[in-house]
């Protein structure tokens, strides 16, 4: 089984610290919702489980370790990270942008495809395939970001924000084809996501996080009925 295991992790910038101690165990095949504040390290942690940022304590997945490995090493293990801000190359095309996401890769059929099954979810990049990435609406950006990862067939794909700056209506479809992929695939999702609503409704457990803790952990529908949470992140009560 290729759990994601996280156990005393500490990360940071420099000198100041932002994570603490953070533990959580994410199972194979389940989807799991980071919830929080701004500022609560809510990135750092992405950061830290891809490798981009130090990190302190122990992050395996399926028993290998990844702690202090660089971010194309932890790639190549099987984790994708799709950023806050999607990282999409601007200048090249949706269907190169598409390719980069199989760099670690040499089977080359099996490649091609894959961009047929990333067609499948998101049909309208097949629409857009020879245009330049910086053309695309930001709902097409994020499909791209997603498409991209998913060319790795990773073990685990990590999601910052993937409704930042999207139409509702878009948002709910990006969701819904997020927790196709999960179901279809078997890929662990770790999502981060200001609409707590959308991203407990497709987890199988959250976390909440501040100041760089965890202080509240369960099932998705544990935290949505928690009064606290529906009161400081969900915006309603109980």
């Amino acid at each position: 089984m290729s759990d994601l295991v996280v156990d005393g992790l500490d990360a940071g910038y420099g000198d100041a610290q932002v994570l603490h101690g953070v533990r959580f165990t994410v199972r194979q095949g389940e989807v799991c919702a980071i919830l929080g504040p701004n500022g609560a390290g809510k990135t750092t942690l992405l950061r830290a489980l891809s490798g981009m940022v130090k990190a302190r304590g122990t992050i395996t997945l399926g028993g290998t370790d990844l702690t202090g490995r660089p971010p194309d090493a932890v790639a190549r293990l099987g984790v994708a990270h799709v950023p806050e801000g999607r990282g999409t190359f601007m200048p090249l095309t949706v269907e190169e942008n598409l390719r980069l996401g199989a760099f670690v890769r040499r089977d080359r059929a099996a490649v091609a495809r894959d961009l047929d099954r990333i067609y499948t979810y998101f049909p309208v990049l097949k629409k857009r395939l020879k245009q330049a990435a910086g053309s695309l609406s930001g709902g097409e950006q994020q499909m791209l970001a997603i498409g991209r990862a998913l060319m790795l067939r990773p073990k685990v794909l990590l999601l910052d924000e993937p409704s930042l700056g999207l139409a509702p209506l878009v948002t709910r479809e990006l969701f819904r084809i997020v927790q196709a992929i999960n179901a279809e695939e078997q890929t662990t999702v770790v999502v981060v996501e200001q609409n707590a609503h959308l991203a407990l409704g497709i987890a199988q457990q959250a976390h909440v996080l501040e100041t760089g803790r965890i202080v509240l952990s369960g099932t998705a529908a544990e935290i949505q009925a928690d009064e606290q949470v529906a009161q400081s992140y969900l915006g309603y009560r109980v």
